[in-house]
């Protein structure tokens, strides 16, 4: 099964949510300078006003990010992740470009930049980008952190995610980037979901979550109901309903699937009941107007709008996409 092609809007999503998480599991050494008590802002409305219309500028998972340290400095980290092929060495001069566009603006700022690669075998010629002829020129050093690393240490990974949200982000992902056949990629996912049963999460970091992992680990329809009716059957013995509507609204999508031609009308009722229920739980109750709409769509555009409901922002956006 091929990856899905947009990573890049999760991991720009997760940093916003998990960004201290995130900075103490792959930056730790700057994680330790900041000061978390303090504000921090993402900015990138700057970095985009920066950037301009130029290639940089189109690179979805980049954020720059104001942060206070513990000294009281005020520092500006430029936050790249690189996911889709893999870098070579221009991509040392493309973070150069970054740094120095953003100090031309910012003279003042103290500026950290930091990348993430996230399917590169070997990162070792990354980091530094030098152009220096007969004595003169300049270079420039940037934090790498190579995701691949974690993949030869998966379980200590797990564990990290008992106290590190963005580690199931990572895990994730990891298994994205796997040569994997279609029930193996539903094994891992099944086995990164577990993880927020076992390590207890809190409903609203589950669903988070979850989203993240739907988003990045996607399966043929059959194998995403086996693994829906896997985990009501999980969540009702361990007494943590985190997604037991979504589940359960798939388990009754399954149920349907055989029914005979004539009971289509049952069918289209049961999954409409079923997107509303998930619907209300995830945004609320829908308006008059959004209500006609769901209620007078056929079957396929109600699978539709079933498949895409962890991956929609609002409301507004699953209806419309």
């Amino acid at each position: 099964m091929s990856e899905r092609p947009d990573y890049d809007s999760p991991w720009k999503e997760a940093i916003g949510a998990y960004f201290e998480p995130f900075m103490r599991l792959f930056f730790e050494p700057v994680h330790a300078r900041i000061d978390w008590h303090h504000h921090h802002e993402f900015l990138d409305a700057e970095l985009l006003k920066i950037t301009g219309d130029s290639q940089l500028g189109k690179r979805f998972a980049d954020r720059l990010v104001r942060v206070r340290s513990r000294q009281g400095q005020e520092l500006w980290l430029l936050i790249h992740i690189e996911i889709q092929g893999q870098a070579d060495t221009s991509f040392n001069h493309r973070m150069f470009q970054y740094y120095y566009r953003i100090h031309d603006h910012h003279p003042e700022a103290e500026i950290v930049s930091l990348a993430v690669l996230t399917n590169q075998p070997d990162c070792s010629r990354l980091g530094r980008y030098a152009s220096e002829h007969d004595g003169y020129g300049v270079q420039f050093c940037f934090r790498v952190h190579n995701l691949q690393d974690w993949a030869i240490q998966w379980e200590p990974l797990k564990a990290q995610a008992a106290s590190n949200p963005f580690a199931v982000v990572a895990l994730a992902q990891l298994a994205a980037h796997r040569k994997a056949s279609d029930p193996e990629r539903k094994a891992s996912k099944r086995e990164i979901i577990w993880l927020l049963y076992h390590y207890h999460y809190a409903r609203e970091d589950a669903l988070a979550l979850l989203r993240f992992i739907d988003w990045m680990l996607r399966l043929p329809r059959a194998l995403e109901l086996e693994l829906r009716n896997e985990l009501i059957t999980l969540e009702e013995s361990t007494k943590m309903p985190y997604v037991m509507s979504f589940e359960q609204m798939a388990l009754e999508r399954g149920e349907k699937r055989g029914e005979k031609r004539g009971e289509e009308r049952g069918e289209k009722r049961g999954e409409t009941k079923a997107l509303l229920r998930m619907i209300q739980a995830r945004f609320g109750p829908p308006t008059p107007e959004q209500l006609q709409q769901i209620e007078s769509a056929d079957i396929p555009q109600l699978d539709t709008w079933l498949d895409r409901l962890l991956t929609a922002s609002t409301l507004e956006e699953l209806l419309d996409g």
